[in-house]
């Protein structure tokens, strides 16, 4: 992938954290189902995980960054075509895959340590095999936008949420941009 414009950088990130705000506060209608959840899982290499009731956070994060390249503005900072960007993204419906898959596309994977280079943008790859998406940092707090999360706090829980988690519970966190 090309290197993207950095005064473009803010706004193709925005772009991003607004689509996942999109389906904020959707809500289960039972264990791993709902409205919101079933659009998920086309975009992942596990359709099936819908049927199966499967954990949901990789999945959405999946759609979420699956119409993220969709964005006229997004495929012009990438440089490429929506094909070549549909075989780039991440399929995956586990959150650890996450973390391999941005190893094969050498993109930049920060450590828990280095919390304070994450951006509005990047993605959290929990220590308990889950994920968000960033959507800003006050202090040691990263703020993100969760699926399968509780509204106490959990990890697997009944619905999509906004989170403030500290940052020592992220395994790492990947920057999908330059």
């Amino acid at each position: 992938m090309s290197k993207i414009v950095q005064p473009a950088n803010f706004l193709i990130r925005k772009i991003l954290v607004d689509i996942a705000f999109l389906d904020l506060n959707q809500m289960e209608t039972s264990r791993n189902h709902g409205p919101a959840i079933k659009k998920f899982w086309p975009a992942t290499s596990y359709p099936d995980g819908y049927v199966n009731r499967e954990p949901y956070c990789a999945a959405a994060v999946a759609y979420w960054v699956r119409e993220w390249l969709k964005d006229p503005l997004v495929i012009k900072a990438f440089d490429t075509s929506p094909s070549k960007l549909e075989l780039w993204r991440c399929k995956s419906a586990r959150a650890f895959s996450w973390l391999d898959w941005a190893k094969d596309k050498k993109l930049t994977i920060y450590g828990e340590k280095d919390y304070e280079k994450v951006q509005m943008g990047d993605l959290m790859v929990f220590d308990m095999s889950h994920i968000g998406v960033v959507t800003g940092r006050t202090g040691k707090e990263i703020q993100t936008i969760e699926a399968n999360t509780g509204l106490q706090g959990t990890r697997d829980g009944e619905g999509i949420f906004r989170k403030s988690r500290y940052y020592t519970l992220a395994k790492a966190f990947i920057s999908l941009l330059p």
